[in-house]
């Protein structure tokens, strides 16, 4: 029974997806495709390449907006740079196409001319994980032939009817919407930038809390109408709290969240593996 693992998009909650791949990995269940948006592109790719979790684990704990992020160009459409992560990215998994990975791999990102969701599945796997994680304003568009390319989370945030039409016959999708709206930032971890000390401050006022809810809304939407349409055999969404997009120190958070959400299901996954 081939087994597709969809990983859906939430910047820093992305944590949630190594809780549940280290409990994967001690129930010995691995996938045979992956399938991912945003965040969960990028650590889908990252497993897709050979990766163990612990391995992903620590370059998350690695991703900070201090060491990762500097100002974009003035000519670019965002206000960041993706460089150094596509830097990072080239130091963990090299310059692959997709057809050298390990496992087969799809990400999902948005095309800005046609307004359609686009399946990248060919070519250099470090653009492709660029293009899904281009939060629109935020990060820079990529250009990929006639398409501009952002953040799959626009039109498909989890993604677990692509999985289905590249052969999953079991589908297990984790989703990363289950947040607390209008929830204070409780705590810190350890010392912090001016970059992370500003995201924080965002995320303290309650316009933002207003957005991201929001956000959250259309994505479950869009969520809700595949569901409808084409459900996964089992979906993951892990509590994840107050955890901001930004809150890449509070990664023990996350985590913790993805592993609980392992053990609620654990004896369903046991049948799985009974059928494999």
């Amino acid at each position: 029974m081939k087994l597709g693992l969809v990983l859906g998009g939430g910047g820093a909650r992305g944590a949630a997806h190594i809780g549940v791949l280290l409990e994967l990995e001690r129930l010995g269940l691995r996938p045979d495709l992956v399938v991912g948006t945003s965040i969960g592109g990028l650590l889908g790719a990252l497993l897709a390449a050979g990766l163990s979790p612990e391995e992903m684990l620590d370059f998350f704990q690695q991703f900070n907006l201090e060491q990762l992020y500097r100002p974009a160009d003035l000519r670019v459409p965002a206000l960041v740079s993706n460089r150094r992560v596509e830097k990072r990215l080239e130091k963990a998994i090299g310059r692959p196409n997709f057809a050298d990975l390990k496992l087969p791999l799809a990400v999902v990102a948005t095309d800005l001319v046609s307004r359609q969701e686009v399946v990248l599945q060919e070519g250099d796997v470090v653009t492709a994980v660029l293009a899904t994680i281009a939060i629109p304003v935020a990060l820079p568009p990529v250009e990929m032939g006639d398409m501009i390319l952002v953040d799959g989370g626009v039109k498909n945030n989890t993604p677990f009817d692509v999985a289905r039409q590249l052969g999953a016959e079991y589908v297990l999708a984790i989703d990363l919407t289950n947040t607390d709206p209008y929830a204070p930032i409780q705590r810190r971890y350890g010392r912090t930038g001016p970059l992370t000390k500003a995201a924080e401050m965002i995320q303290r006022n309650e316009l933002w809390w207003v957005l991201a809810a929001t956000l959250d809304v259309i994505t479950t939407q869009n969520m809700e109408k595949n569901l409808a349409e084409n459900p996964p055999d089992l979906l993951l969404r892990p509590e994840i709290g107050a955890i901001g997009l930004f809150d890449f120190h509070r990664w023990q958070e996350g985590v913790s969240a993805g592993r609980t959400a392992v053990w609620q299901v654990e004896h369903v996954l046991q049948e799985v593996i009974g059928k494999r």
